[in-house]
């Protein structure tokens, strides 16, 4: 009788301890993505800021008027990769697509995605397929004058970092510039910049 009791009294106690864990997972919740109640680090980028960078920069573009003064409308334009000179390794694809989102909705211009900085197309299926009618169309051995860009976009990613006391302070801050390639002139340069706040008591970033 004795071992039954002990039985009952570990499942009993595996039930609660069950429960418990279940009713902690539950803290988890959705927030918006653009609120303000998602969670800031300091001493590193975030989600966030990836598009309040994108955003910024982007519509400094279009309002500068740079797109519209290219010679095709909407412009072909050429996304180079993004240098990233932070202290943070991470993706950089990640920021350069929250651009292109930006660039493609403003309906002002069109990204080349089936070429790229030393033959390399973003798109590999993309090239094939365009590879393939060009051939059916008897101009394989020809440039496409579809992957010409009119526009070229470099984008740079810096950071900057401070401390006063207990407080310590970064900034992230988004360079672009835009290239005529008829020209080979910059025809647009734009900045954007987060900076951020935090306490740390010991020997911070």
């Amino acid at each position: 009788m004795k071992s039954m009791r002990c039985t009952i009294s570990s499942t009993v106690l595996a039930s609660a301890l069950a429960v418990t864990a279940l009713s902690g997972c539950q803290k988890a919740q959705y927030v918006d993505p653009k609120g303000n109640d998602l969670v800031v680090n300091a001493d590193r980028m975030n989600i966030q800021d990836w598009s309040l960078l994108a955003d910024q920069t982007v519509q400094s573009l279009i309002t500068s008027g740079a797109l519209s003064r290219l010679p095709n409308q909407p412009a072909g334009i050429l996304l180079n990769q993004p240098i990233n000179t932070t202290t943070q390794q991470f993706d950089t694809d990640a920021i350069m697509k929250k651009i292109r989102i930006a660039l493609l909705n403003s309906g002002r211009c069109e990204v080349i995605m089936t070429a790229g900085p030393g033959g390399r197309a973003e798109d590999p299926i993309a090239k094939d397929a365009q590879g393939l009618k060009d051939f059916q169309s008897g101009r394989d051995n020809q440039v496409n004058p579809n992957n010409i860009p009119d526009a070229t976009l470099v984008a740079k990613l810096i950071e900057d970092r401070a401390r006063s006391g207990s407080t310590r302070q970064v900034a992230y801050i988004l360079q672009m510039t835009l290239t005529n390639t008829t020209t080979g002139r910059a025809v647009w340069e734009g900045e954007a910049q987060i900076v951020k706040q935090g306490e740390r008591s010991g020997v911070g970033f």
